[in-house]
């Protein structure tokens, strides 16, 4: 759906009513680009709860989707992990990106990727965001570096699926003022 009016789309933490249709638009994304994501398809869809229903449930301030919603109807998705280790709890992941692909092209991934990180940021002792992406993932890996991630390691071979290799790439978003 090109050309559709971005002035209409929502972007908001998931209310805890709304965990039935991020699983829905979650399972459609490791469906439609297994080669994308860690999780199976086949073994998340055979759990009774996915963990960020739980989260999305319980309201939880700190692991949290945002959902970019056009009419209602939930199109993308993007989640947020802070780390719960002492020594790491400065330091957040987003994780789960995705928009339906009938909706590229409308800076929806940009959108869902700036409000999560304000949300994200609305925790105080957040000092940094990270992320992984497949270095062959042009889209993804253009949206994270116009946003501001930077390159901070690459995992060559990070996965082998059907016998093809899979680099990573670690990305770091770091808060303004903050070193």
């Amino acid at each position: 759906m090109k050309n559709i009016n971005i002035e209409k789309i929502e972007y908001r933490k998931l209310k805890s009513n709304e965990s039935k249709k991020y699983r829905f638009l979650r399972l459609e994304s490791l469906k439609k680009y297994p080669n994308s994501f860690g999780s199976k398809y086949e073994e998340q869809k055979q759990r009774e709860k996915l963990s960020f229903e739980n989260f999305i449930e319980n309201s939880n301030p700190e692991c949290f989707i945002v959902g970019a919603l056009h009419q209602d109807m939930l199109i993308g998705i993007c989640g947020f992990y802070r780390h719960k280790d002492n020594y790491c709890n400065h330091r957040g992941e987003i994780v789960q990106m995705y928009v339906q692909p009938k909706y590229h092209g409308n800076q929806i991934g940009f959108n869902l990727l700036n409000t999560t990180i304000t949300e994200a940021f609305k925790i105080e002792e957040l000092e940094q965001i990270e992320l992984q992406v497949m270095s062959n993932i042009k889209p993804a890996n253009k949206i994270y570096e116009k946003i501001g991630f930077q390159e901070s390691g690459i995992q060559k071979r990070f996965y082998k699926k059907n016998g093809v290799y899979f680099d990573q790439r670690l990305m770091t978003f770091y808060r303004k003022n903050k070193n």
